[in-house]
């Protein structure tokens, strides 16, 4: 078998980095078993680059080429609203496997993580712009121990000293997505990134135990310049929505229709060009908490809303983290959460 550098002409990136999504392998027993590898590789130097613990990964699917922030803002969102539809997977990493550019870890079984790439490929390919590499007859997960820098490495010597390490299997679940900003560090010879968000896979138990609020999903203009449904409308509101779901940004037609409905409560006459058609309001997305934790995002979805009619919302996640949204979203959470007062 021929070594070669994995980092050759053909693999390089001419314009990275690529939005990747990615499962950050760090549980301490899949670092301890990589680690145990790291004795042999050091001494080929510069001509291996050995992945360190932070940047040990399994890639659930890349783009390789340039996206505009628009086209990740989308992509990223599309992950997340399809990742609630996927299962944390549950695998044993072993054995290794030394490859003709690279020395790489099995991970077995297959079919989770492969189910987990079909969502995601599926997703992206549903975002404008967004070209995929044409998928493989099987897909091949498997994490990277270390990529060769050179095709000097000896390979019989280095297969035969790799035979003889054989750690034991470790099993880890995987129960996120680190959608990133992928580089290749070709001074180190390994990928690195820069987080974007993480995308929980599922719902954990107490998220799908939660109530989800969901706001918007009939509203029109005329809700906002309502009186509140009860009580007094500056009073204080804090309510536990579990899971708050709101509609994303109106297209032209819905604005004009919601237009359209505003007028007609105010003029039983307003018809202006005629009345128009019925526009098809997008599904509601889950809000998440976007605020920085540990070496991502928060990502939260269990949330506390507080504010009254007549206050911007304040939305609280689980871990503490705040931000304030507008007067209509305290409104709608109100008549949504608690409709029957």
């Amino acid at each position: 078998m021929d070594v070669e550098s994995f980092f050759s002409e053909k693999r390089t990136w001419a314009d990275g980095p690529y939005l990747h999504f990615v499962a950050v392998l760090d549980d301490p027993a899949y670092v301890a078993y990589a680690q145990a590898h790291h004795e042999l590789l050091a001494p080929y130097g510069d001509r291996v680059g050995i992945v360190p613990a932070p940047w040990l990964h399994w890639t659930a699917q890349g783009v390789h080429h340039r996206l505009d922030d628009g086209q990740v803002e989308t992509a990223v969102q599309a992950v997340r609203e399809a990742a609630r539809h996927a299962a944390p997977a549950t695998v044993t990493m072993g054995p290794v496997w030394p490859g003709p550019s690279a020395v790489t870890v099995a991970m077995y079984p297959e079919e989770p993580l492969a189910a987990i790439n079909t969502l995601v490929r599926a997703a992206m390919s549903a975002v404008p712009g967004v070209q995929l590499r044409e998928s493989a007859t099987r897909f091949w997960p498997h994490s990277t121990l270390a990529y060769f820098r050179s095709p000097s490495v000896h390979d019989a010597e280095f297969n035969r000293r790799l035979r003889t390490i054989r750690p034991e299997r470790v099993e880890i679940t995987i129960s996120r997505l680190l959608a990133v900003h992928m580089y290749q560090d070709l001074d180190v010879g390994y990928y690195t990134w820069t987080p974007i968000a993480e995308i929980p896979l599922g719902a954990a138990e107490a998220d799908a135990a939660a109530p989800e609020v969901v706001c918007g999903k009939t509203r029109t203009t005329a809700t906002y310049g309502t009186t509140p449904p009860w009580g007094d409308s500056d009073a204080e509101s804090e309510i536990t929505v579990g899971r708050l779901a709101v509609q994303p940004p109106l297209s032209e037609s819905q604005i004009r229709y919601e237009s359209f409905a505003s007028a007609a409560l105010d003029d039983s006459t307003y018809f202006e060009d005629a009345e128009p058609p019925m526009p098809v309001w997008p599904d509601p997305v889950t809000v998440v908490c976007e605020r920085p934790y540990g070496d991502g995002v928060c990502g939260s979805t269990r949330l506390r809303v507080r504010g009254s009619w007549n206050s911007p919302a304040v939305i609280i996640c689980e871990r503490g983290h705040s931000w304030q949204d507008t007067v209509e979203m305290m409104r709608e959470v109100i008549v949504a959460a608690e409709p029957a007062r």
